[in-house]
């Protein structure tokens, strides 16, 4: 499990835009990697729509956000015209990744959901390191995201 100053592992995944390759993308902005349970569910299309107004906070502070979950790249692409998303989003067919920086679902109230990636963010820098986590609890948690920009302002300064 990643925490605040932990290095994380590279890794390369099918997106949206081609192929993402954490190192290569932290060169010029942080990234925030943004783990989610699904496309097209209630929580996540309503979170879609806050993220797109502040994508101007984000560029900002030089943070880059992508969203990653198991869905295809094709998902992926119909979640985006739906949404109208500004984002890249990855695919993380095998869940490794999530695996990785432990967001997977243990708990819901929905047991279908339970195995799939859960909500989470990590701010990694361009040495790796993450400089920033929130995890939910639950999937339908969200962090409210002037409360989000706060704590990328901290773990920026």
């Amino acid at each position: 499990m990643y925490d605040v100053g932990d290095i994380v592992k590279d890794f390369e995944l099918e997106s949206t835009n081609g192929t993402y390759r954490l190192s290569e993308r932290v060169k010029d902005n942080n990234a925030l990697l943004y783990f989610y349970v699904i496309n097209f569910g209630k929580t996540c299309t309503d979170y879609m729509a806050i993220m797109n107004e502040r994508l101007p906070d984000l560029e900002s502070r030089k943070v880059e956000l992508v969203h990653i979950n198991p869905e295809s790249v094709e998902n992926h692409r119909d979640w985006m015209r739906s949404t109208s998303s500004l984002y890249e989003h990855l695919s993380d067919k095998g869940q490794a990744v999530s695996r990785d920086f432990d967001c997977i679902v243990t708990k819901a109230k929905n047991e279908k959901i339970i195995g799939n990636t859960n909500r989470a963010f990590f701010l990694i820098d361009r040495d790796l390191r993450v400089r920033y986590c929130w995890r939910a609890d639950v999937p339908t948690d969200t962090v409210p995201f002037d409360e989000l920009l706060d704590a990328i302002d901290k773990a920026l300064s």
